[in-house]
């Protein structure tokens, strides 16, 4: 009988995130940063990420003056916090643009839940095309040819995607996620599951990304196979 430790460098990465969270944007781009550092650092690192539903304000209407909601929620502080993450974004290759509507995200999180029935490239490509047309672009996510623009960008048919976003579809499934992720004692965003047993809280800096996934690993090679 052989004992051995099982050695894995496979990760799966949860990203909790709402599409008007600015710092979400900001931490997607060091979890990517994080995957490519990774790459480098352990021969066969394979790394999957999807994507879960919050709201930061599921209260929210739609075609709100974006700098309304700022200074009502922030007040004096608004500005400030625009410098901050906007020098932020700047090293993550985000120009970072706070005019615009903000609206309720329930619609972008149904169309990122549909984009990931089609597969994980697709999913990601709406993320991303859903964060930069919000954040860069200033446009209202809240409004469905702007969804449908990043449903296209995704490489969805831009008719069936009107179709589900018309109906009522998918918007269960979103709340039940939004639910679970809010049991899990989640308040804030954005968050990282990383192997659905370790959590980063913020966007955190790539290095730190990594300093997590090494945890991971040593965590799975503790593990005694016989």
């Amino acid at each position: 009988m052989a004992v051995s430790k099982v050695s894995s460098h496979a990760l799966h990465i949860s990203i909790v995130l709402d599409t008007v969270c600015p710092w979400c944007y900001v931490g997607k781009r060091r979890v990517e940063k994080a995957i490519a550092l990774a790459e480098q650092k352990w021969p066969g690192f394979e790394a999957s990420v999807d994507y879960m539903p919050y709201q930061l304000d599921s209260a929210m209407a739609n075609g709100l003056d974006k700098h309304d909601v700022y200074q009502k929620k922030f007040g004096d502080r608004a500005a400030a916090m625009h410098e901050r993450v906007s020098l932020a974004g700047k090293d993550e290759g985000i120009s970072f643009s706070f005019g615009g509507k903000m609206s309720n995200t329930l619609d972008s999180h149904r169309l990122i839940d549909y984009a990931r029935l089609q597969g994980s490239e697709c999913e990601e490509k709406a993320v991303e095309s859903i964060l930069r047309r919000y954040f860069e672009l200033e446009q209202d996510i809240g409004e469905a040819n702007v969804l449908l623009d990043a449903a296209q960008d995704a490489g969805l048919d831009r008719e069936r995607t009107r179709a589900y976003l018309d109906s009522d579809d998918g918007i269960d499934a979103v709340k039940q996620k939004i639910k679970h992720v809010q049991r899990l004692g989640i308040t804030g965003v954005p968050f990282y599951i990383i192997n659905d047993r370790y959590g980063i809280s913020g966007a955190e800096s790539p290095e730190t990304f990594l300093e997590a996934f090494g945890k991971v690993f040593k965590s799975n090679n503790d593990v005694v196979k016989v």
